[in-house]
This record gives C-alpha cells, structure tokens and sequence, in this order.
C-alpha cells in the first residue's frame, strides 16, 4: 500500500455511470442507420468515445453519402428528441454517494464525452441539474477519450491536482482516459454495458452505493 494525498475532487463519467442513456443512444444510433443495421456489438465498440469517431465510421461503414459533420448533426437531433421524451432517472446510490461527497466538503465535477446538450438534458432527467461544480461535455476539448484531456481540463477548472482526483468511470476508453490523467478510478459496473475490470483501476463496484468513501482518504488500495 502507497500513501497518496487525500481526494480533492471526484469527477464523475456520465452515461453508463450517473444515469442508464446507452438505450437511448443506441435507438438513435439504429435510426440514423436504417435501413441498414447496426448491431449491439458493433455501437459497443464506440461507448466512451468521440461522436466524431463514431459518425466517421458509420460513414464508411454504410457509405453514406454525406459529411461526417452532416451525420453528427442528424444523430445530434435524434438523440436529443429521444432524450426529451424519455425519464432518465438516476442510478441507484446516486444521489446518496453525491450528498455524502459533499458532507465531506469535496469538488464534484462531470467530464462526459457526449454533445452538451445531451448532458444537460440527461442531468436535468435524472434530476442532478445544479450537482455539480464543473460539467465538461465533448466540445470543451479537442482530443476524446481514451486521450486525458477531458479530465484534465475538469480538474483545472475545479482547481484540484489531477493526483488529488478521483474519477468514477465504466468504459475502457474512459478508464483509460483518467490513469491518464494521472487520476485514481473507480469503475462502477451498473450499466447493462458494463464491461471486465480494467487495469489500475482502484476498485470496482456493481452499484454506487458501494462506493466505500474510505478510498478518499489516499490509500492507494486496490480491490
């Protein structure tokens, strides 16, 4: 066991950590195909990373004759239509782990690699609209995750070391993004897409609420 500096801030993924949106997504994903088909194990490929990526293969996937701008644009409308006449309600623990993280006077932030709107519409859903000190969607950096600039650029605006955070991620592209970092994980596997443990994680939990806030303290323990 090696001694690390105590958490400062805990940074949390989005879809598939605070809230279950991967349904909604893969709906919008199909409909923006059809008549084509896309299979479960072909949008897996793509949780945790850029729109871009994904708007790029399904590009040359299907030929599609239109830009990758284009088809960003479509599957903008269409997950944010699914969104807005869905209920998203939080994950189990969610709101529990977020109150007790804030007993203990920590910073709490958002890094989702989704369109900003589709972060505010899931938040508002699930009711964590105003949760959180810093929400960073995709647009606020250039290079996507499994890169670390997404948490990176979440801890400076909370002001906290990126040694200092803790990240809460589910998808192998967004562990790998915040070891990066240079950040303790913590991967919850809750969501129906929950994938293996990944490498340096710190723990895995099957729900948050089994968040212990033990691991705030900076040990550096893996389980």
């Amino acid at each position: 066991m090696t001694a690390r500096a105590s958490v400062a801030a805990v940074i949390f993924d989005l879809d598939g950590v605070l809230v279950d949106a991967e349904p909604v997504h893969r709906v919008a994903s199909r409909r923006l195909v059809a008549p084509h088909v896309l299979t479960d194990d072909e949008y897996a490929m793509f949780i945790g990373t850029s729109i871009g990526a994904f708007a790029e293969w399904l590009r040359e996937r299907y030929a599609l004759g239109e830009s990758r701008e284009a088809i960003v644009a479509r599957y903008d409308a269409l997950v944010a239509a699914e969104l807005a006449t869905q209920l998203l309600p939080a994950f189990d623990g969610a709101h529990e782990l977020l109150a007790a993280l804030r007993t203990r006077g920590l910073s709490l932030g958002v890094a989702s690699q989704s369109l900003p709107r589709w972060v505010e519409l899931t938040l508002a859903s699930a009711g964590l609209a105003g949760a959180f000190d810093v929400v960073v969607a995709a647009d606020a950096v250039t290079r996507a995750k499994p890169a670390p600039d997404i948490y990176l650029h979440a801890a400076a605006l909370l002001g906290a070391p990126a040694e200092r955070c803790l990240a809460v991620e589910d998808s192998i592209p967004g562990v790998a993004s915040a070891v990066a970092a240079g950040m303790r994980v913590v991967q919850t596997q809750q969501a129906d897409t929950a994938v293996a443990r990944q490498p340096s994680v710190l723990a895995t939990v099957a729900t948050l609420r089994a968040f212990d806030l033990d691991w705030l303290d900076g040990a550096q323990r893996a389980f």
